[in-house]
């Protein structure tokens, strides 16, 4: 009784909240990267009861967090790592960070991230954007995420109370509006419609599967909503490309890859995990527009808040990453088109 009393009066309790960036993912693998420890030492403190979320001990390891959640732990658990032994970013990589800025003040960073850049984790430093942000800010909050072979619009906060404001805007949907834009390999059979299959992720092979609607009852399955519209097509050499102007409506990891490759048998030009297929002019044109980087042709292009929490003081502002226009509390954020994409569009309209 002692030594539990004095390691609480030594210790202290950290509370995480968990906002959509991390919404869907397993409580081990969450813990692995927050506490900087091992699988196997992760494994030891769920199974002793050492972890809360909300309130309560987790002892399953598969346990999915969602936004909203709170996860709870003793400061003590969290492993300092020597960053003389860790590999950390350079300079220039803040440098080139600072180049995706489509907009910044004292609450939030916009970016317009580019292809390869890591918004969780990720095994380069100089492509890691919460590593690179570390070296900088003692506090930051990234609110959603993005693939690492997407580009787009990716919002950072602050501060905590910033963060949870913008995250329940985005958890509640209804005053926000997510939009893509995908070239796709191959043809829609209408130009126009509303994709609504529910989806399971793989743990295994971290990917998404596409399920009936009747499968939901099940309560395995999350639904996924994805509105898409055909605004152009391409005749290149042997091959038929389109461009999807898209909006989701839940959010769900790899909602929209597995949408279009599994439902609209339309994968992403150069997704190769969701069915793209590599014939010897998408893999010309891949090297084309890449070089020996990767990424795939989907852009996280426009987000509409109804009521956005953050003073913005400009009505419009407009640089080289994208523009925003505020009016009556309504904030539009778009994003200028990737050098990959702009390479793409200048070779098929030729």
């Amino acid at each position: 009784m002692f030594l539990t009393t004095f390691i609480k009066s030594h210790f202290t309790k950290l509370s995480v909240p968990i906002f959509n960036s991390h919404s869907g993912s397993r409580i081990d693998k969450f813990l692995i990267e927050d506490l900087n420890r091992s699988w196997n030492e992760v494994q030891k403190l769920i199974r002793n009861g050492e972890i809360n979320v909300n309130n309560k001990k987790i002892k399953d390891h598969q346990f999915v967090l969602k936004e909203g959640d709170v996860v709870t732990y003793w400061d003590k658990l969290k492993k300092q790592v020597d960053t003389q032994l860790r590999p950390i970013p350079n300079i220039k990589a803040y440098e080139e960070l600072k180049k995706m800025i489509l907009y910044e003040n004292d609450q939030i960073i916009i970016l317009n991230k580019l292809h390869g850049y890591a918004s969780q984790g990720g095994a380069n430093p100089n492509y890691n954007i919460p590593e690179i942000l570390n070296l900088y800010f003692k506090n930051f909050y990234i609110i959603h995420r993005l693939d690492q072979l997407t580009s787009g619009l990716l919002i950072i906060a602050k501060n905590k109370d910033i963060a949870t404001e913008i995250s329940r805007i985005i958890q509640e949907k209804a005053f926000i509006t997510k939009k893509y834009i995908a070239i796709v390999q191959g043809q829609t059979k209408v130009q126009k419609g509303l994709i609504d299959r529910p989806l399971l992720f793989n743990t295994n092979n971290q990917k998404q599967t596409c399920y009936n609607e009747e499968q939901l009852l099940e309560g395995k399955y999350l639904p996924a909503r994805t509105s898409y519209e055909v605004i152009q097509e391409y005749q290149y050499h042997d091959e038929m490309y389109s461009v999807l102007d898209l909006q989701i409506f839940e959010g769900r990891k790899h909602q929209i890859r597995a949408h279009l490759s599994q439902v609209l048998k339309t994968p992403i030009l150069f997704d190769q995990k969701y069915g793209f297929q590599f014939t010897k002019t998408n893999r010309d044109l891949q090297t084309q527009i890449f070089g020996e980087n990767q990424g795939i042709m989907l852009q996280a292009k426009k987000i509409i808040f109804q009521n956005f929490p953050v003073d913005i003081n400009e009505q419009f502002y407009q640089n080289s990453n994208g523009t925003m226009i505020q009016k009556n509390g309504k904030l539009e954020i778009e994003a200028t088109f990737s050098t990959e994409f702009e390479s793409l569009f200048q070779i098929l309209q030729k």
